[in-house]
């Protein structure tokens, strides 16, 4: 399992269009790949739940992965934030 804190830059947060990209990321990686917000979690292949975490420009999210390919899902998804 690796975890890692990252600031949202976009200027308008996780909305859906970064959502989708995170989603289309995390598509067809062989790790679980989970966002949180304070106390929510968000399944990062959820576009739902990742709307649903109300992570706006300048918040702290923690990104974490488990399975066989979790560094690199974790550099996949850290290269979007």
């Amino acid at each position: 399992m690796i975890r890692r804190k990252v600031i949202v830059r976009d200027a308008h947060g996780i909305h859906a269009r970064p959502a989708a990209r995170i989603v289309q990321a995390c598509r067809g990686m062989n790790s679980k790949i989970t966002i949180c917000k304070g106390r929510r979690n968000a399944d990062a292949s959820s576009l739902l739940e990742l709307l649903l975490l109300d992570a706006e420009s300048g918040s702290e999210v923690e990104i974490v992965t488990e399975g066989m390919e979790e560094e690199t899902a974790m550099r996949r998804v850290i290269d979007l934030f």
